[in-house]
């Protein structure tokens, strides 16, 4: 290996030779180490952390559809949280957030959770606090028409 020679001069106006050995990382393999630690972080800072806990689940009456109810925790940040996903009836829930509705508590303003009940093959009614916070309200999934009552 080859060496480099650094003059050095001492107090005394001397002068004197350091042998260095240079360092044996070269740029390529120093990008590659910057790169997979970068990529390391990212994938952590974007891990699903949060988990669905399940609450209730219902068919339809023909039995191709269903409702489950949860609610999903992300964390201290999170605040209680109600969530609807209406899914073929041979899905399981995912670890994803509700596909129908989502909403929480309010701080306490709302006291009750959804009512939810199928009201034909291809309808959900989905009654809930209308103090609620309200964050994911979809009218449609597929073929099934989703409506809403808000209550006092």
């Amino acid at each position: 290996m080859a060496q480099l020679e650094a003059w050095i001069a001492n107090i005394d106006g001397q002068i004197w030779v350091q042998r260095i050995m240079p360092t044996t990382i070269s740029m390529n393999k120093l990008r590659l180490v910057v790169a997979a630690i970068s990529g390391f972080l990212l994938i952590g800072c974007h891990s699903n952390l949060c988990s669905n806990e399940f609450l209730k689940e219902q068919s339809s009456p023909d039995g191709k559809w269903k409702y489950i109810s949860f609610a999903r925790n992300c964390g201290a940040t999170t605040a209680e949280n109600f969530q609807i996903s209406v899914l073929p009836s041979t899905t399981s829930l995912p670890e994803d957030a509700g596909n129908v509705f989502i909403g929480d508590y309010n701080h306490g303003a709302a006291t009750h959770a959804p009512e939810i009940e199928w009201i034909g093959s291809n309808a959900l009614q989905i009654g809930y606090s209308s103090k609620a916070r309200i964050f994911r309200q979809e009218r449609h999934i597929g073929p099934i028409e989703i409506k809403y009552l808000a209550k006092p």
